[in-house]
């Protein structure tokens, strides 16, 4: 099984397309999955503990032709709960149906999360240590990296990568300006960072 993972595309309509058009031209097969952060909320963490809901066009902007492209399962992050906290139910039929996602997915070989879990370091670097699967993917720092038993390697696009043996963290990188992208290839035991153009 293939997965096509992508994360943080924080309402980009250009970037997502890009990607999900690169994804359709170089695994067509492989499930998407999204790590979450779709949507942008434009309400910043400070102000959204004094934010009196008004208008939904104030949080967020749920454009029709991004909604398009929308096709596929997503975790909640960060994003997501804070427009659920801001947001009252009702107000949005689409929110409403995102609302009952979930925060993480387990397969027998992986755990994927979000990403805003973990406690990240000054340089990035997360500290996956209270998380025990061999395979933990996730996002939500912006910047694609691989750590192998806690140690950072060096990653390049379109190599495909072993992970048979360790444990590895995978930060698959935001979709968001970088436009970003990982296979996951279950039967191979492999995965592959992307960057559309």
């Amino acid at each position: 099984m293939q997965y096509a993972l992508i994360t943080d595309l924080h309402s980009s309509l250009s970037d997502t397309r890009a990607v999900l058009t690169a994804i359709q031209r170089t695994a067509p097969q492989a499930i998407v999955f999204s790590l979450g952060d779709v949507h942008e909320c434009h309400i910043g963490k400070k102000r959204a503990k004094r934010y009196t809901f008004e208008e939904i066009e104030q949080v967020v902007t749920l454009d029709p032709d991004f909604l398009k492209l929308l096709f596929f399962e997503t975790l909640l992050g960060n994003q997501e709960e804070r427009l659920f906290s801001l947001i009252p139910t009702g107000v949005s039929h689409y929110l409403d149906q995102l609302r009952s996602s979930d925060r993480t997915k387990q397969t027998d070989s992986a755990l994927f999360i979000h990403g805003d879990q973990l406690k990240w370091s000054y340089d990035l670097t997360p500290d996956t240590s209270s998380y025990p699967d061999r395979l933990l993917f996730f996002g939500h720092s912006h910047v694609r990296g691989l750590f192998k038993e806690g140690k950072r390697l060096t990653v390049h696009h379109d190599i495909p990568i072993s992970i048979k043996r360790g444990r590895y963290a995978i930060n698959v990188g935001p979709v968001l300006v970088e436009r970003e992208w990982l296979l996951y290839d279950t039967t191979t035991e492999t995965i592959t960072f992307y960057r559309a153009k």
